[in-house]
């Protein structure tokens, strides 16, 4: 039983072969034999702004949202009718594959007493086109990162002299790094200077390295390192909050790989090295940190990837050129780097646990969602204009869990739902995913840890959000367990993100699904009732096995 109880719905008998549909249209694609109509929605909100009175009934106001999840082994059919909307009412008619394998394509039937109609989506804004360009470049780092963590974890622990770190420098310092982003054999090697330095909670430096030419070109000024120390530096910053939340970014544990990874020793700890590089406009990539730097010089790992320009230092590389346009978004870009840093120090190195790549992204973004705001000067947020909107305007068809276009949707997949989880549970989650189980997939971390909270696993709240994403869901008015409400926690305050304002980013027809149905991906119908009626009613809508089907109406 799902945790909302079933209620009666009128069911109409339907023949046993239903035409299958991709994207959730009524397009004919193939035939798959399915059950006889059995099934039935049931209510799946509460309180005032629930409009969902009964499993066949709208009381005619507020979003009124039903649901049904097929938990039987083949697909089943069902007959939609809701009583009591009203002409130019909207809805969505959302499936869910919240589950860690695929499912056939459903099929949203036929439709009756409704026209459906949608405004065209907005072309993305040039910021948008960005985004999507920088995560692309970082998705392509990413995968390196996967291979350096997986290739730790089958080292044997080794017996050597422990290296002392560097110390830390004064300011006016010069050090040259190696800029490994776009080739470990060939790095593009940067002079730079020592500008500031500030102590972090744990007892480590920070240093900001500043190209010269970047200073020289306006690009990083002194009002732009005040902006990223205040929001890295001291009690309650940046730094401080994630690793309190999450763990230090380098500790004793490293000391299992003594000849292969740099080393605190004692009270001498590794410094934290922020590093601003005047690359050329013609690189992709915005900030990025790569364990491949915690390596040791001298040293080839298993595969045979040398380490032989490692930095040898706890550092993140910034765009400085990016910086003089938009401080607030790298300073984000610095936070998510931070968490990365710290999810290879606690999930790799301490705990032996397998790198996923849509876990480690969407701990970061949450970062981006919790974190930065509360500490950058301005309150920078990226995860509504950067990362909801971009996931809206996808139309569906974006797999959380498998990144086969490392791009722009499979971040703001991620990036969505870590932010609904935040409001959902608070931070207990996002603190929580460093500590699951070597042997749990990141499905099956974050399926548990919800579990663990009361919640009813990762399918359900995929069901949830997709049904918040794709019916727009408002602050004011959407029922609970759905939406970007505005909650405190931790000390921290989440904004609420209304999504009634991205009307013109949700395509009218969602996109082809191909020939499976995903895990992890939505898709859905929208139709809008016809003036004059009073019932909306769908027939031979098709559920696939382990599918969720959501049906929002306001």
């Amino acid at each position: 039983m799902h945790p909302f109880g079933r209620l009666p719905l009128f069911v109409a008998a339907l023949a046993s072969t239903a035409v299958l549909a991709c994207g959730g249209n009524s397009t004919a694609s193939s035939t798959l034999t399915v059950a006889a109509a059995t099934t039935s929605l049931e209510v799946a909100c509460s309180g005032e702004s629930c409009g969902a009175t009964s499993g066949s009934t709208y009381s005619g106001s507020g979003v009124g949202i039903w649901r049904y999840r097929n938990d039987s082994g083949s697909s089943t059919t069902t007959h939609i009718s809701i009583s009591g909307v009203t002409g130019g009412k909207s809805a969505i008619l959302l499936f869910s594959n919240g589950q860690e394998s695929s499912a056939t394509l459903p099929s949203a039937g036929a439709i009756a007493s409704v026209a459906s109609s949608a405004p065209a989506p907005a072309m993305p804004l040039d910021e948008e086109r960005s985004e999507h360009a920088r995560d692309q470049a970082h998705a392509v780092h990413l995968e390196r990162e996967r291979d350096l963590a997986n290739g730790l974890r089958l080292l044997p622990s080794r017996d050597g002299a422990v290296p002392s770190p560097r110390a830390t420098p004064d300011v006016g310092a010069h050090r040259t790094w190696n800029d490994v982003f776009e080739s470990l054999a060939s790095p593009v090697l940067y002079s730079t200077v020592a500008r500031k330095v500030c102590s972090l909670p744990t007892g480590r430096k920070a240093i900001f390295w500043v190209d010269p030419d970047a200073t020289s070109a306006g690009n990083v000024t002194e009002a732009d390192l005040a902006y990223f120390q205040t929001t890295f530096c001291g009690t309650s910053a940046g730094y401080d909050l994630v690793t309190d939340l999450r763990g230090d970014v380098w500790g004793g544990y490293a000391a299992n790989w003594p000849t292969v990874l740099i080393q605190d020793s004692g009270s001498a700890l590794q410094d934290v090295n922020i590093v601003f590089l005047n690359v050329p406009s013609s690189t992709g990539w915005g900030g990025y940190f790569t364990s491949y730097n915690n390596f040791l010089h001298g040293y080839t790992s298993v595969d045979g990837t040398s380490f032989d320009h490692s930095n040898e230092s706890l550092a993140f590389f910034i765009n400085a050129p990016g910086v003089k346009s938009n401080r607030g978004y790298y300073s984000s870009t610095l936070l998510h780097e931070l968490t990365h840093m710290t999810d290879f120090y606690q999930r790799t190195v301490k705990h032996n646990a397998p790198y996923d790549t849509w876990l480690t992204e969407m701990a970061a973004m949450m970062t981006e969602d919790a974190i930065t705001p509360s500490v950058t000067p301005d309150h920078y947020a990226k995860i509504p204009d950067n990362r909801i909107k971009p996931l809206i305007a996808s139309g569906g068809a974006v797999s959380l869990i498998h990144w086969v276009n490392l791009g722009n949707a499979s971040y703001a997949a991620g990036g969505s739902l870590g932010a609904f989880l935040n409001r959902r549970y608070g931070l207990a989650i996002y603190s929580s995913m460093v500590d699951c189980a070597p042997t749990l997939s990141g499905y099956a971390c974050v399926d548990a840890l919800i579990r663990e909270r009361g919640g009813a696993g990762l399918d359900d709240e995929y069901a949830r959000l997709g049904a918040t994403l794709y019916g727009l869901l408002p602050v004011a008015g959407t029922p609970g367990g759905y939406g970007f409400p505005r909650i405190s926690t931790s000390g921290l305050t989440l904004a609420a993100v209304d999504l009634s304002g991205y009307a013109s980013n949700r395509p009218a027809t969602a996109t082809s699904l191909g020939a499976t149905f995903a895990a992890t991906t939505h898709t859905y119908q929208f139709d809008t009732v016809a003036a004059g009626r009073t019932t909306y009613a769908r027939s031979g809508v098709v559920v696939p096995a382990g599918v969720t089907l959501v049906l929002v109406i306001q």
